[in-house]
C-alpha cells in the first residue's frame, strides 16, 4: 500500500551541499537551502527529479528519494539517500548522488542548475483509519 502523505513544501532551491562533515554510516548530505524550511521535520521525505543538464523541460533521468535525518538550522538539513528510480524501469537506478549533482535541466552542461526539492510527510496510522 502506498504511503499517505501531505506536501510540506515544493520547489525549494538548493544553495549548497556538503558530505565531508557528515558522520559515516550512510550516504548523508548537509544541504543548505535558499529559503527557510522551518516546517520540515526529521523523518520527512525529500523528492527530487533529475534531468540532463542543459535540457530544460526534457525527460526525467531518475526520481530520487531522500529522508531528513537532522536539522541544523532554519535553512540547513541533513538528508540521507534512500533510493532512486529510472523512469520506466522499475528495477533500475542511477545510485547514490549528492543532491547538488542532480540537475533541473536549466543552465548548461558546464554550468547546470540544481533541481528544486519537494518535502512530504507521512500521515501515519492515525490517519489511515479514516481512509477506505
Amino acid at each position: 500500500m502506498a504511503r499517505q502523505q501531505i506536501t510540506i513544501a515544493t520547489d525549494i532551491a538548493v544553495s549548497s551541499c556538503d558530505s565531508s562533515a557528515i558522520e559515516s554510516g550512510g550516504p548523508h548530505y548537509a544541504v543548505n537551502y535558499g529559503a527557510s524550511i522551518a516546517a520540515v521535520q526529521v523523518g520527512d521525505w525529500v523528492y527530487i527529479e533529475h534531468r540532463q543538464a542543459g535540457d530544460s523541460g526534457g525527460d526525467i533521468l531518475s526520481n530520487y528519494t531522500y529522508q531528513v535525518t537532522g536539522i541544523t538550522d532554519s535553512d540547513t538539513l541533513v538528508i540521507k539517500y534512500i533510493t532512486d528510480e529510472v523512469v520506466g524501469l522499475e528495477e533500475s537506478s542511477m545510485g547514490d548522488a549528492s543532491p547538488c549533482d542532480l540537475n533541473s535541466g536549466e543552465g548548461s552542461s558546464g554550468s547546470p542548475e540544481n533541481s528544486p526539492h519537494t518535502f512530504k510527510r507521512d500521515l501515519g496510522s492515525a490517519f489511515e483509519m479514516f481512509v477506505e
